[in-house]
């Protein structure tokens, strides 16, 4: 199956409604979960059943190098991407860490690092040692974007064959704030004023820097003061591989009616690459944590999706998206051991 030709099921409302009754069946006040309410009717409507499980579950980390990295705009040396794919396969990273934590697997792909790994932890699919400077030319050609698609697509089914009911997806790039801030002015029509953060903690000098360096590659791809609707041009011109193998894991979620956590601004950009490519694919998507990341809130409110937590996290990695997991964790606990009013007799009238 090619990740373009893909074709999604909207949300079951009925299954939706039927969680949200059997919510207000049970021995508390109405409403009373608040947004864990809300989320459980979300994974109603995705799964198409009240019935669900939540576990076992993965994130699909994809990590490459940036050549934008040339230009100076990020504060990281390129040699980290190699030294912590291989780090977060032994499970010391962040989101390693918080994986191991609430028990989700991890597995990181290598589509584009500019080194060789040798290590058989790292599942290798590499399209090229980096992409191009985004400054001086397209960052890829139009068929390294579509295998870099189509690879996240294939781990994204791959996972879900597997018996994973909840996939959530992580990257790994010196330079990639870079190009998800061109990814997201190129589909919403921005500058790279309102959309460029500081990423790895850069200086306000190198912010200016990284500011410049975005709006002259937008420039050069022709993409000044317009809003670009063809994600295959836009991963192409300004994109990375990490960023469009993400993009393909949401889609594949929406063939498997399965739900795709995201994680911070880098996944909002590979969803607003997604929703390009199969319109209404956000309907899959939980958005985890609202990144503390410059421009998230415009990608937010254009895929109009509203995080459930917000504890300042820029860590990347798929980091973000494991501290909702307790969340799902929790309503799964409340659906099986709850009782219902019923059951309970209190013989009260609402």
């Amino acid at each position: 199956m090619k990740y373009n030709e893909t074709k999604y099921r909207p949300l079951v409302q009925g299954a939706m409604k039927q969680m949200q009754v059997k919510l207000d069946n049970l021995a508390k006040p109405v409403k009373g979960l608040g947004r864990l309410e809300e989320l459980a009717d979300h994974l109603a409507g995705i799964y198409g059943t009240v019935d669900f499980n939540v576990k076992p579950r993965k994130c699909l980390v994809f990590a490459a190098d940036n050549g934008v990295v040339e230009e100076g705009v990020s504060a990281s040396p390129q040699k980290i991407t190699a030294i912590q794919a291989v780090n977060m396969m032994k499970g010391h990273t962040a989101v390693a860490a918080l994986a191991k934590a609430f028990d989700c697997a991890v597995q990181v792909y290598d589509l584009g690092i500019n080194a060789d790994l040798r290590s058989p932890l790292v599942e290798e699919h590499k399209i090229s040692y980096s992409t191009k400077d985004m400054l001086v030319e397209p960052a890829m050609t139009r068929q390294e974007a579509m295998e870099a698609f189509q690879f996240g697509f294939e781990m994204g089914i791959k996972a879900f064959e597997e018996g994973n009911q909840v996939i959530a997806v992580g990257e790994l790039g010196m330079g990639n704030t870079t190009a998800a801030s061109a990814i997201v002015a190129a589909a919403l029509g921005k500058t790279g004023e309102e959309v460029a953060g500081r990423g790895s903690n850069i200086s306000d000098e190198r912010l200016k820097h990284k500011i410049d360096v975005i709006n002259r590659s937008l420039a050069r791809a022709g993409f000044t003061n317009r809003k670009i609707n063809d994600a295959l041009e836009i991963l192409s011109e300004v994109g990375a591989y990490e960023l469009g193998a993400m993009a393909g894991a949401i889609l594949a979620a929406g063939v498997m009616h399965k739900p795709v956590l995201l994680d911070g601004f880098l996944s909002y950009s590979a969803a607003l690459l997604a929703n390009l490519i199969v319109p209404g694919i956000t309907d899959y998507m939980i958005p985890t944590h609202k990144s503390k990341e410059h421009g998230s809130q415009i990608v937010l409110e254009a895929l109009k999706l509203n995080p459930y937590i917000d504890i300042d996290m820029c860590v990347g990695e798929g980091s973000g998206a494991m501290m909702i997991l307790p969340w799902l964790d929790g309503i799964k606990s409340v659906l099986d051991n709850m009782n219902t009013l019923q059951e309970m007799d209190f013989n009260f009238i609402p």
